[in-house]
């Protein structure tokens, strides 16, 4: 008999220890961003643009659905050839579809690869990177 008496208190402590674990809310996850999709407006993207001055307007348009944070935007301008890093003024954090950059301190005849990096500011691995080339064509 004492068998059945072990027997029960095993199976009182098995129940006792499955219904403490009792599973609790499933975590939901995150919504996942749509990746970002963006087309540069007023520039040849992947090719040359000529600038009528020292500084030239482009736009930065997102075409996908805008994350919840917005986007950051980094701009690096650099001569091709020779390597020489023109600084460009940084531009804010921004939730709008289209965002105006202002390139700065062209030099004439003087070719420039311009990397425009856009991230979204909620998700560091949802990012893009657009490229092209400008040349300030002014005769003076």
């Amino acid at each position: 008999m004492p068998l059945k008496s072990y027997l029960f208190t095993a199976l009182a402590l098995f129940a006792i220890t499955f219904s403490a674990c009792k599973k609790k809310g499933a975590i939901e996850p995150k919504p996942e961003e749509e990746g970002l999709k963006v087309a540069l407006e007023n520039v040849a993207e992947g090719q040359y643009t000529a600038a009528p001055g020292s500084s030239y307007t482009f736009q930065v348009k997102i075409n996908s659905v805008m994350p919840a944070a917005g986007v950051n935007i980094k701009v690096d301008a650099i001569t091709d050839p020779g390597g020489i890093v023109f600084p460009q003024n940084p531009v804010a954090p921004s939730k709008d579809s289209v965002i105006n950059i202002t390139l700065v301190g062209l030099e004439r005849l003087r070719t420039v690869k311009v990397t425009v990096t856009i991230t979204s500011a909620g998700n560091e691995n949802n990012k893009i990177t657009k490229t092209f080339w400008i040349t300030n064509k002014s005769d003076g």
